[in-house]
């Protein structure tokens, strides 16, 4: 590997067209490892902002104003109009390395007025993983104005002899509604500034979104987003969500950030479940299939 100025020059030998699948996948995973913190948006040593869910995925993550389980992660404002006690579970396969995989659950459930969810997100493999679990409380302060906060526990592992540690932060969203079917939502991520290590300068990111959703004859939502973190330039996303029959929903989604660009879903609600299915596109990397189970008892 050579580096000159921001050039970089990688000498590698590709598997040939008899190598074994094994091999491929293990050269697809040294690349990604290798590119990743150029690709991605948020290049941080771990505990980022995971938009989770595949409906957000779906509306490429454009869900700052949107609600339901997966508010738990994208603004937990959101959980406030949970009337039933729900489940939900999530699983992606980024860019179909198993190593990169994110998985996640969250349970929301209705006490009197307010909402009380607790949510798990766990990425990475033997070598290397982040593990997040929130605790979250959401309420309506009145009829438009919902408000949610959580507090995140944060564990981080690295393999042999670079150790383990365990860091606590907070987040906080709002969303009103200031008209029939127009929802304005903002969320704030590590609102406590929190460092990945007491002794090191390196802090989990803070982002900030703000975005918009409107919801046309319960037919079609548009949503849109920008989402600012302290050491990034800000993105804009934009989703598309359309009911054309029944209880089955199409999602398109386009963002202008590094992590994906495109994306499209599909869901269908069936009694007490949904089951959601999306794909994100990179235009390096390639796709990316997210899946989500919700139950509602």
């Amino acid at each position: 590997m050579g580096i000159n100025n921001d050039t970089v020059v990688i000498h590698c030998q590709l598997p040939s067209a008899r190598a074994s699948p094994l091999s491929i996948v293990n050269c697809q995973f040294i690349l990604v490892f290798l590119f990743y913190p150029v690709f991605v948006t948020h290049c941080w040593a771990g505990n980022d902002n995971y938009p989770l869910g595949a409906r957000s995925a779906g509306v490429a993550s454009a869900s700052v104003a949107l609600s339901d389980i997966w508010s738990s992660a994208n603004n937990q404002a959101g959980l406030a109009y949970i009337e039933k006690p729900t489940a939900a579970f999530y699983y992606e396969s980024r860019w179909n390395v198993q190593q990169l995989a994110v998985n996640a659950g969250a349970i929301a459930v209705p006490v009197k007025s307010t909402i009380i969810g607790l949510n798990y997100r766990h990425f990475g493999y033997s070598q290397y993983s982040d593990t997040k679990f929130g605790l979250t409380v959401a309420k309506k302060l009145w009829e438009k104005i919902a408000v949610g906060v959580q507090m995140d526990y944060f564990h981080t592992y690295y393999a042999y002899d670079y150790g383990q540690f365990d860091v606590l932060s907070a987040e906080i969203g709002i969303q009103y509604e200031p008209i029939q079917n127009l929802k304005a939502g903002a969320h704030l991520f590590n609102v406590t500034h929190s460092k990945q290590k007491a002794n090191h300068d390196e802090y989990i990111p803070t982002v900030m979104r703000f975005g918009l959703s409107y919801t046309i004859k319960d037919m079609a939502t548009v949503s849109v987003e920008t989402e600012k973190d302290t050491r990034m330039k800000a993105i804009f996303k934009a989703g598309l969500e359309f009911k054309p029959v029944g209880n089955l929903y199409l999602r398109y989604g386009m963002s202008n950030g590094l992590m994906y660009q495109y994306t499209f879903g599909i869901g269908y609600s069936w009694k007490h479940f949904s089951f959601d299915m999306a794909f994100s596109r990179h235009r390096l990397l390639g796709y990316s299939p997210h899946l989500s189970l919700i139950a509602t008892l």
